[in-house]
């Protein structure tokens, strides 16, 4: 449609204008991803609800403790779910993610275990510690069947990080409430959650860790060798002397992991510093060498106007010699 006037067409319209605004539309794939995992997980959390019932009849559990674990299971789903609306890059939940979901789900069943009040005896730690070494093998099998699959994300990596740290956090406290080791093995379990609290404070935490393979197998190895440790000293068959030993070496060699992170972020930090510094110097060397060259060419053209007048007087005083 067009408006017209006496002069001419004065305005043109090809097609309506938009009275809102568009908000794109996520794109199909997220739409089944989610559809996937709330399936998985609500499966999942009822497959959890139908067999609380079990240890606490069987009174292994009491029901506080299991009413806390299942908790622990759901509020780690909503967690889950949440990031994968917005970090997971693939259409698929994955197998890997399945598998480290079943992890998170055994660290929950120790932990309603653990915040049980009755003491642990022999055949439950030996129970308890055939569990966790299941859930230690299953650890290994995420990271294989997201290559095999071609989903491997930073989100899985990240999902089977936090997942190991609260199964070590757990183990930890089994480990002090069967009285197998005395309570310094829980800085085992809480250095994960002591370097995130430090974060708060330290900007230079926060920073993203470089992908290093030496630094990436050094983690992954210092982590099989905490949650062996504290598997070693769980089993009743372990003496107190070899099981702090074990969770002793262990809490060392944790000790220099967050160790040669932080130091590893510190040369990060001055290399990128020193390289501003140099970039900042070569840049104010390069506006010094302009701006002489500018004086340069402003003395020379004083100069030659000097010259030219000059030479214009001496000219005018021998064609006119009064």
């Amino acid at each position: 449609m067009s408006i017209g006037s006496p002069q001419g067409t004065i305005a043109r319209y090809t097609e309506p204008a938009a009275m809102s605004i568009w908000i794109p539309s996520p794109p199909p794939s997220s739409f089944a991803l989610m559809r996937e995992a709330r399936s998985v997980f609500a499966r999942s959390l009822g497959l959890a609800i139908a067999t609380m019932p079990v240890p606490v009849l069987g009174g292994a559990v009491g029901t506080l403790p299991a009413l806390t674990g299942l908790m622990l299971f759901a509020g780690l789903l909503i967690a889950v779910e949440r990031g994968l609306a917005t970090h997971h890059p693939h259409p698929r939940l994955g197998m890997a993610n399945r598998i480290t979901l079943v992890r998170a789900g055994i660290a929950c069943l120790i932990a309603a275990r653990v915040i049980d009040p009755a003491p642990l005896g022999a055949p439950e730690r030996w129970l308890l510690a055939a569990i966790a070494a299941a859930a230690l093998l299953l650890d290994g099998a995420d990271g294989w069947a997201a290559r095999r699959q071609r989903l491997a994300s930073a989100f899985g990596a990240r999902f089977d990080m936090e997942v190991d740290a609260f199964a070590i956090l757990v183990l930890a406290v089994t480990v002090v409430k069967a009285a197998a080791v005395p309570y310094w093995v829980l800085a085992i379990g809480a250095m994960r959650y002591l370097y995130l609290a430090a974060a708060w404070v330290l900007p230079l935490l926060r920073r993203r860790l470089p992908s290093r393979p030496v630094a990436d197998r050094r983690r992954k190895t210092i982590a099989v060798v905490q949650s062996v440790a504290l598997l070693i000293a769980l089993a009743p068959a372990t003496s107190p002397n070899w099981a702090a030993t074990a969770c002793s070496t262990a809490l060392g060699l944790l000790a220099y992991s967050c160790g040669a992170d932080i130091v590893m972020l510190m040369f990060m930090r001055s290399h990128r510093c020193g390289r501003i510094r140099l970039l900042a110097q070569r840049a104010a060397r390069h506006m010094m060498r302009r701006r002489q060259g500018e004086e340069r060419a402003r003395v020379q053209d004083t100069s030659k106007g000097g010259a030219r007048r000059q030479f214009g007087i001496a000219i005018k005083r021998q064609l006119d010699p009064r």
